[in-house]
């Protein structure tokens, strides 16, 4: 078993209001990233209101992390 390994975390808050969190393991660093921008890429474009990626090191430390929170603010503000 390789001492340090990757996951990549993909968060969702749908339309509907229900949750999505899809995730991989990866011994690879080179195809952790991949799997991170490919995430980032569709995200960037989607129409769903909460889209994160995120890319987490098996020490527990995020190397990567983006967030795009299309929700509207409360209060009409956005």
């Amino acid at each position: 078993m390789p001492d340090i390994f990757y996951t990549t975390i993909e968060n969702q808050v749908r339309s509907d209001g229900s949750f999505g969190l899809l995730y991989d393991h990866f011994t690879s660093e080179n195809a952790a990233y991949a799997k991170y921008y490919t995430v980032c890429a569709a995200a960037a474009v989607s129409d769903i209101p909460y889209h994160s990626a995120h890319l987490l090191r098996s020490d527990g430390l995020i190397i990567e992390g983006r967030v795009w929170d299309r929700r509207e603010a409360e209060g009409g503000e956005g």
